[in-house]
């Protein structure tokens, strides 16, 4: 049986012999004698009649073909859409932020249940505050004064949602549906580019279609 796209064609073609046709008939009254010249117009007047019958069975369909081919054209171009990077601000999961001070974690989440230090030889000093389904790692000021600083924010608990309402549970569709297309992924991972001076990450980890958890960070070094 013929596709959509075959009628398409056929009707295109039918088109051309109907102008065929019409050329004939003129070149026949230039060339030919008056009797010879009759029967060939009603020759090629009842062919064209048949082409013209032809051409309105095969229209619908061809119109079909076409808004078919449009509209698969215009999904492919929506898969193949650039992803966008997403705004440092949003990188923030249960009230907490990149960049924010260790006073200001425990203003807003109250008292860890523990506070572990620790070195990174590219960076510093850091310390790492462990909540119930939410951790979050500090790293000391450039400046040697004690402060520190959040540069990563993981989450597996419900409990933590990001400014933008994603928590874990969540379906991998609701995450793609708010934060668009991610930079890289598969069915384990998402990964969206941040737009921001420095290398930044935020990070979808899935299982069986849902987040099982979720990490935004900056890059140490």
């Amino acid at each position: 049986m013929a596709t959509l796209q075959e009628f398409y064609y056929l009707y295109l073609y039918l088109i051309y012999l109907q102008f065929a046709v019409l050329q004939r008939v003129e070149e026949m009254k230039l060339t030919a004698n008056y009797h010879y010249q009759n029967q060939f117009k009603q020759v090629l007047f009842s062919a064209g009649t048949i082409l013209s019958l032809a051409s309105l069975f095969v229209q619908p369909l061809a119109v079909q073909a076409l808004s078919t081919s449009t509209n698969t054209n215009y999904q492919i171009s929506q898969n193949n859409q650039q992803f966008k990077k997403l705004p440092y601000k949003r990188l923030v999961i249960g009230s907490v932020s990149l960049g924010m001070s260790e006073t200001q974690v425990r203003k807003a989440l109250g008292k860890p249940l523990s506070a572990k230090n620790g070195y990174e030889a590219i960076a510093g000093k850091t310390r790492t505050l462990q909540y119930s389904g939410l951790t979050v790692k500090l790293l000391e000021d450039i400046k040697p004064t004690g402060k520190y600083f959040v540069y990563e924010i993981e989450a597996t608990s419900s409990k933590y949602a990001t400014v933008d309402g994603i928590k874990v549970g969540d379906n991998t569709s609701k995450v793609t549906r708010i934060y668009g297309k991610p930079e890289s992924g598969d069915t384990t991972r998402l990964s969206y580019a941040v737009d921001y001076s420095s290398p930044t990450y935020f990070n979808f980890t899935l299982e069986k279609g849902k987040v099982k958890k979720i990490v935004c960070g900056d890059f140490l070094g």
